[in-house]
C-alpha cells in the first residue's frame, strides 16, 4: 500500500489542476459568477450606458467632472452625483439629469466590462430589458470602440428601438476589415451604420490640423537652417516653392502593433500628399523616408532594438544634412515616442535643432506640463514637439467658487478631458431634453436629435465636423537661456489660428 502513497498523492494535486485548466467549474471552491446584470429603468426615466472596463475609474472620473461642469453652460440642468462614486467595485455608478420644468431622469450608468460580463454579454442583456438603453457611451479607445459597433451592429432585435452608439476618444478613421483581411479598411463610424456619433475628432483630422497650424506660421515652414533665434526653434513642413534643387525632408516612424499609430501615420502621409504641390515632373515637394517598427514594447527610456536602429539611421540622416531642418512624424503615445526621441538625440545631439515633431494626441500636455520631470522632459530631449488636444488643455477656473463644489479646474492638471467631457455632456443634454419637448424617450429620437443640433456638431456620417474648434500645443524646449514653454492655440471659425496662452512647465502653469 504504501508504494502507491506517492501515486495517489500526485493524482489528488494534479487532478484539480487538470480540471480548472480544462475549464471544469467547481462549486465547491466558490467561484461565484455575476454576468451582466443590468438594472432596471424607472418609468419617465431613460437611461444612457456607458461602457467601460473595471479598470476605467479615471475615464470614468473625467467624464464625471465634465458632465457635472455642464451645469455651468447649460441653464435649468441639474446633475444629481451622488451615486457616481460607489463603495463596492460591483455596484454600477450612476449620473442622474434632469432640467427645470420637464418631467423625467437621465440616467447615465456605468456598467463595467468583466472577463464574466464582456461588450457582447451587456449589450445582450441591454437589448433584452424593458425599455431598452436611447444610447451606449463607449470607444476610448479604437479596439474597444471597434468591439462595441461589432456588438451593437450584429444584435439587431432590441426592446425598443436600437440604441445610438456615442463615440467617445476613439480617433482611428479606419479598422481592420473583418471579413476579408485583404479588402479596403471600413470607417469606424461605418460598422454601426446611421447611429455611430464621434465626439472626438479623427487621426485625418488631427493629421489635417497640425500640418495646416504649420503651414500658417511662416517659422514653420520649410526652409534652410537658419540659426535665428526662432527659427532654430522651429521650422517646417513642405507647402513652400523648393528653393532650386532643395526639398525638405519628412521622415516618419510607425509601430505596427499599435493600430492608432499605424492609421495616424497614413492619415500624416495622405494629408502631406493631398496638400503639397507637385513640381514640374509630377513629383511631391517634399522627400519621404518611412521606418516601420515592428513592436512597441521597451524599457521606460532605454528604446528597443528595432527603435534604437531606427533612431540611428534618422539621427544619420540629419547629421547628414546639417543645411535644413526636416520634419519628424512621430504617431505614438508618450513612452515609445519619447524613447525614440531619447535615442536620436543620443545617437546625435545636434538633431535638436535639426528636426520638428509633429504628432496627434497620443501624447498629453500633462506629460509635459506636470509630470515633465519623468514622463517627457523638454529639456533633455531638446526637440520642439506640436502635437494635438481635443480641448483646451488650460482652460483653468479663474474664480474656482463659480464651479460645482468639488469640480474647480486648477493647474498644473490639465483641463483636456474635461473639457471634453463637458462639451459631450452638453450635446447629451441639449439633444435629450430639447425644448418645449418631453424627454427623449426612444433611440430613433435621439439619433435624430443628434442630426439636427443646431449648431451642427456632426456631419452626415457622425463624424465631429472638423475646420474649426480644433487645438494644437507647441512644446518649445529650452532654447538660449529661455524656459521651457508651451503654446496654446486655437482654429477659429475662419480657419485661423488663434494663440490662445503660454505656459511655463517650471512654474506649475502659471502664465
Amino acid at each position: 500500500m504504501k508504494r502507491w502513497r506517492w501515486h495517489f498523492l500526485i493524482l489528488l494535486i494534479c487532478l484539480p489542476v487538470a480540471l480548472l485548466a480544462s475549464g471544469w467549474h467547481m462549486p465547491f471552491l466558490g467561484v461565484v459568477t455575476q454576468g451582466a446584470r443590468v438594472l432596471p429603468v424607472p418609468s419617465g426615466d431613460q437611461e444612457l450606458a456607458w461602457l467601460h472596463t473595471t479598470t476605467s475609474t479615471n475615464a470614468w472620473e473625467r467624464f464625471v467632472i465634465g458632465v457635472v461642469r455642464t451645469q455651468m453652460n447649460v441653464p435649468g440642468l441639474h446633475v444629481d452625483d451622488s451615486g457616481a462614486f460607489r463603495d463596492s467595485s460591483t455596484d454600477v455608478p450612476e449620473l442622474v439629469l434632469t432640467m427645470d420644468g420637464q418631467p423625467g431622469k437621465l440616467r447615465i450608468r456605468w456598467y463595467k466590462l468583466r472577463s464574466d460580463a464582456g461588450v457582447t454579454e451587456w449589450v445582450n442583456a441591454l437589448a433584452d430589458r424593458k425599455p431598452a438603453p436611447i444610447g451606449v457611451i463607449g470607444g476610448g479607445s479604437t479596439d474597444r470602440a471597434l468591439e462595441l459597433a461589432l456588438a451593437l451592429a450584429a444584435r439587431t432585435d432590441w426592446r425598443g428601438d436600437r440604441p445610438a452608439l456615442l463615440i467617445t476618444t476613439a480617433t482611428a478613421d479606419r479598422v481592420a476589415p473583418q471579413d476579408n483581411p485583404l479588402g479596403t479598411p471600413p470607417l469606424l463610424v461605418d460598422l454601426y451604420e446611421n447611429r455611430s456619433f464621434r465626439f472626438c475628432f479623427t487621426n485625418r483630422q488631427m493629421a489635417d490640423a497640425v500640418l495646416d497650424f504649420i503651414d500658417q506660421n511662416p517659422e514653420l515652414k520649410p526652409q534652410l537652417f537658419t540659426d535665428s533665434a526662432r527659427g532654430a526653434a522651429l521650422s517646417g513642413l513642405c507647402f513652400a516653392i523648393p528653393i532650386g534643387n532643395w526639398k525638405p525632408n519628412v521622415f516618419s516612424v510607425q509601430w505596427n502593433d499599435d493600430p492608432y499609430s499605424t492609421d495616424l501615420h497614413e492619415q500624416f502621409k495622405e494629408s502631406l500628399i493631398e496638400h503639397s504641390s507637385l513640381n514640374p515632373f509630377d513629383e511631391p515637394s517634399f522627400d519621404f523616408a518611412r521606418w516601420d517598427i515592428p513592436f512597441s514594447i521597451g524599457g521606460f527610456n532605454r528604446a528597443n532594438a528595432y527603435e534604437f536602429r531606427t533612431a540611428e539611421s534618422i539621427a544619420k540622416q540629419v547629421l547628414e544634412m546639417p543645411s535644413q531642418r526636416s520634419l519628424l512624424i512621430l504617431p505614438a503615445v508618450t513612452q515609445p515616442a519619447r524613447r525614440l526621441l531619447n535615442a536620436i538625440v543620443e545617437a546625435y545631439s545636434g538633431a535638436r535643432r535639426r528636426l520638428i515633431v509633429v504628432t496627434g494626441d497620443g501624447i498629453p500636455v500633462n506629460a509635459m506640463l506636470r509630470d515633465g520631470e519623468f514622463a517627457w522632459p523638454m529639456a533633455q530631449l531638446g526637440v520642439p514637439v506640436v502635437f494635438f488636444t481635443h480641448a483646451n488643455p488650460v482652460a483653468w477656473d479663474a474664480n474656482p467658487q463659480k464651479a460645482p463644489a468639488g469640480y474647480a479646474l486648477l493647474p498644473p492638471n490639465s483641463t483636456e478631458e474635461a473639457a471634453h467631457f463637458g462639451e459631450m455632456g452638453r450635446i447629451i443634454a441639449l439633444s435629450c431634453f430639447r425644448e418645449n419637448a418631453p424627454l427623449v424617450n426612444r433611440g430613433n429620437e435621439l439619433v435624430a436629435n443628434l442630426r439636427s443640433i443646431k449648431p451642427a456638431f456632426f456631419d452626415a456620417k457622425g463624424e465631429r465636423l472638423g475646420g474649426t474648434g480644433e487645438y494644437v500645443a507647441v512644446a518649445l524646449p529650452r532654447y538660449r537661456g529661455s524656459a521651457d514653454e508651451i503654446e496654446i492655440w486655437r482654429r477659429n471659425s475662419a480657419g485661423r489660428w488663434e494663440h490662445l496662452d503660454s505656459i511655463f512647465p517650471a512654474t506649475g502653469g502659471q502664465r
